[in-house]
């Protein structure tokens, strides 16, 4: 229903726009005509000026005769344009009007919606297909990445995120660089080097993405083509350093902060930087890497981690509520991703393991994942796979 009513305000917004271009055009043609009108007049004038000069000094009496008949012919033009232009006064009014079903419609508030809920039978027996359940995970490939000959380092794997065809596109913090893998893991194309070290990166539309660079504040846009050529698209300057990112919308993305008593804020793909409105985060702030977020849109839930408290928040956006969610399979929470069902997968560090949440907090599962201190991880598109790098 919303999506429908949005539908209708862009077309009647395109609408008002066509009219008011009309509009405007047939304002300025009257304008011009007008305009025509008065710069003739004007040119008459001016060219009768220096004749009638010059024949008063030295002209004959005929030649003043014969100029004054001209002038009057002339005069009566003109006063019959002037005369034709004030017959044609024109005013324009512009009126915009809502229908009042749609007032009707504002006036009703949180009332516009209502809820009934009937069941019927033994409610014990139910089991909702939705409800959130364990999820079970099979390892498909793994690999230890080296670093090439241009590296200085082995790869640190600070971000990483699924294209839609499945690629995953990394963010080598250490090596200042991102690169592309395939579905088995192996390197595709040449990577893109950075001066600064990437932090985090995030697939927003099919073959976008955008990297937080943390201290220098600001986000990179790239684009990755079908050859796996990777290009940086712009830059865009923030107002201080962000370190995790992930989509809530195709234009809009979550960022936690680093060094800034606001832990997490959203920023468009234009720069617009907005703050969550209803939330109050705990008094605290966070160095690079202490904490990363991640938002549930269906279930308006932002998540936190606390490395050091060893705990996750998780803060209802419309109810401003905040619950934090400690556990002993919860040690020293890292990077965190939107799993199946709209709950949340969270990198346990110091268990080697991840962990499955509802967004309500409870714990559904803790998976072990074989190698030390995971770091960040991410779910594909299709939710069939989950990818995992450690630090």
């Amino acid at each position: 229903m919303r999506d429908r009513l949005i539908k209708l305000f862009d077309a009647a917004k395109d609408e008002l726009l066509i009219k008011a271009t009309d509009l405007k055009s047939e304002e300025v043609k009257k304008l011009d005509q007008m305009q025509y009108v008065i710069s003739t007049n004007n040119e008459v004038i001016n060219q009768l000026l220096p004749m009638c000069s010059a024949i008063a000094q030295h002209g004959s009496p005929q030649q003043v005769f014969i100029l004054t008949k001209q002038i009057e012919e002339k005069h009566n033009t003109i006063e019959y344009n002037i005369n034709e232009q004030r017959k044609t006064k024109f005013s324009s009014k512009v009126m915009m009007s809502f229908p009042g079903e749609l007032s009707s419609l504002l006036e009703m508030g949180k009332h516009v919606i209502d809820v009934n809920f009937e069941r019927k039978g033994n409610p014990s027996s139910i089991r909702s297909p939705l409800q959130p359940k364990p999820i079970t995970l099979k390892l498909l490939f793994s690999v230890d990445l080296s670093n090439t000959e241009d590296d200085d380092h082995e790869p640190f794997l600070s971000g990483l995120d699924f294209l839609p065809d499945g690629r995953l596109v990394l963010a080598d913090n250490i090596n200042m660089k991102c690169m592309i893998l395939n579905e088995r893991l192996q390197r595709l194309g040449t990577p893109y080097t950075f001066k600064s070290s990437p932090k985090d990166v995030v697939v927003f539309s099919r073959s976008e993405l955008a990297l937080t660079m943390g201290k220098q504040k600001i986000i990179c846009i790239m684009s990755v083509d079908s050859d796996n050529v990777i290009s940086l698209t712009r830059e865009i300057s923030t107002s201080c350093e962000y370190f995790s990112i992930c989509c809530i919308t195709p234009t809009n993305m979550v960022v936690s902060t680093s060094n800034n008593p606001c832990h997490v804020r959203m920023i468009s793909v234009d720069g617009v930087e907005t703050d969550f409105d209803h939330l109050e985060f705990h008094k605290k702030t966070y160095k690079q890497g202490e904490s990363m977020s991640t938002y549930v849109k269906p279930k308006n839930t932002l998540l936190l981690t606390d490395r050091f408290a060893h705990t996750v928040y998780m803060y209802n956006t419309v109810k401003g509520t905040t619950n934090a969610v400690t556990d002993r399979n919860i040690k020293e929470p890292r990077g965190a991703c939107v799993g199946p069902s709209d709950t949340v997968l969270v990198c346990s560090s110091l268990n080697n393991s991840i962990v499955h949440l509802t967004v309500g907090g409870e714990i559904l599962g803790k998976y072990p994942v074989y190698m030390q201190h995971p770091f960040s991880l991410c779910v594909s598109t299709d939710g069939n796979m989950l990818a995992v790098a450690n630090n």
